[in-house]
């Protein structure tokens, strides 16, 4: 798949210094945390996130399917000019390759089958769930709709802006800024246990879910479902079992014998 980079941005006049400036801590360094837009609609909002995300030192930014010539309009305040042009443009699989762990935000209170973090409570929980050396992906929705259910299929978790129910919707770049404030933040244990077992990367745990709806074509085993409805029951269950890389290719070789 041909990845595009952003064009160069327009350079723009400092506002004055951050008050945070020099007091940013890192969750594991700024390439341990990569933010995705999914179906970014507004050339502003992307520039606005790229320029948050260098407020905070992270620098890994992807756009997942947004929309041309969106991405080629985007624009950047002073300081984030070479994140914006180094972002990627990826169909959403792919800008997810590599992620230990996968977390979607969202501000209304949504029924979802998935953990709700509270924003609060982001620095807990990675600590818990985020294995030393292990890569982050934060989703972002589309501006208009916010992540779908589809698109939400891909996280092991949500994270909750606790916004009033009056208006729940927050501008892009301001939900990035209070993710990536909270991300390097958030205290966490000077002494990292490693684990013993490597977490299964996205796009192996995505030929794992392949396979599993091949077999059960083969097997005719829940063929009464809607393909959609079948797929996110497979992708859900891997969620919550998490195989470990090794786990994910014994499953494998397996399944290929079916």
């Amino acid at each position: 798949m041909k990845q595009f980079l952003l064009s160069r941005p327009r350079r723009g006049r400092e506002t004055g210094s951050s008050p945070l400036r020099g007091s940013c801590r890192s969750v594991r360094g700024s390439d341990a945390v990569r933010f995705v837009l999914v179906r970014p609609r507004d050339p502003n909002n992307i520039g606005a996130v790229a320029r948050a995300m260098a407020n905070f030192g992270l620098r890994d930014l992807v756009l997942a399917d947004p929309y041309p010539p969106v991405w080629r309009e985007a624009r950047s305040a002073v300081g984030a000019a070479e994140l914006l042009r180094r972002a990627r443009a990826l169909p959403l699989p792919e800008a997810l390759q590599g992620a230990s762990l996968v977390l979607g935000t969202c501000g209304a209170a949504r029924r979802l089958q998935k953990p709700l973090v509270p924003l609060t409570g982001l620095g807990e929980f990675l600590r818990d769930r985020l294995p030393a050396g292990g890569k982050l992906a934060v989703l972002f929705g589309n501006e208009k709709t916010g992540l779908t259910r589809e698109q939400l299929g891909h996280c092991h978790a949500v994270v909750r802006i606790p916004t009033v129910p009056e208006v729940p919707s927050m501008n892009l770049g301001q939900a990035a800024a209070l993710l990536a404030y909270e991300l390097v933040r958030s205290p966490r244990s000077e002494k990292t246990r490693e684990p013993d077992l490597v977490p299964a990367p996205a796009e192996q745990a995505e030929v794992l879910l392949r396979e599993f709806l091949r077999a059960f074509g083969v097997i005719d085993y829940m063929q009464g479902l809607p393909d959609a409805e079948r797929t996110r029951r497979v992708r859900d269950a891997l969620k919550r079992l998490r195989p470990c890389r090794k786990d994910a290719g014994l499953l494998l070789a397996v399944l290929r014998r079916v």
